[in-house]
């Protein structure tokens, strides 16, 4: 039985610019999102989400607690969230949600449970990408897979999300079974589907 990870005790607000100083991507980062924006952004038009534009993990990603993944749902319409996670649960996930900056502060700090993030970029009250930008300087949390779910479809949304450090862009309407393709090549596995 393994003993749960001790919290991030790191007191970061995940929501706001802040003083951490990691550098920026690199310019060859940057090229290498530009170019998968270019391909992704024909695939949304044809298809409805991106599914082609998560990045496969090379090595399968283990659960952290050693039992079931924990997903942490960043989301705030509600019916959205309930569905995700409905589905994410019958699939065989542990799922958290936050809607709003406190709650994603929360849930954040609690980060050493969680194996992935579903992240939102329009928030009421903080912006994905610079949460997204927060995680990549925590030196705890700095690989921790994202993807971002996101209304945001265009060629420049899709390069700022890649550029900022995301694992996979989705973009809403998706359909469920894309969804799950992009979690499923994020973190190496082939888990639940729908």
């Amino acid at each position: 039985m393994s003993t749960p990870a001790p919290p991030i005790e790191d007191e970061v607000d995940f929501t706001r610019p802040g003083a951490l100083t990691a550098p920026g991507p690199s310019a060859a980062q940057i090229e290498t999102a530009r170019m998968e924006a270019e391909v992704g952004c024909p695939q949304l038009q044809g298809s409805g989400f991106y599914v082609a534009i998560a990045r496969r993990s090379s090595v399968t990603v283990p659960p952290r607690n050693a039992r079931q993944f924990v997903v942490l749902i960043v989301e705030d319409d509600g019916d959205l969230g309930q569905l995700l996670i409905d589905v994410l649960m019958n699939a065989g996930f542990e799922v958290r949600w936050a809607s709003n900056r406190s709650e994603i502060n929360a849930e954040l700090r609690r980060g050493a449970e969680i194996d992935f993030v579903l992240l939102d970029i329009v928030l009421p009250d903080a912006d994905g990408l610079q949460v997204l930008r927060r995680l990549r300087e925590h030196p705890e949390l700095t690989k921790l897979p994202v993807i971002m779910m996101t209304g945001r479809a265009g060629a420049g949304d899709v390069l700022a999300g890649l550029a900022a450090g995301a694992d996979g862009y989705v973009t809403k309407p998706f359909k469920i079974s894309g969804l799950m393709k992009a979690v499923n090549l994020v973190l190496g596995a082939k888990l639940g589907s729908v």
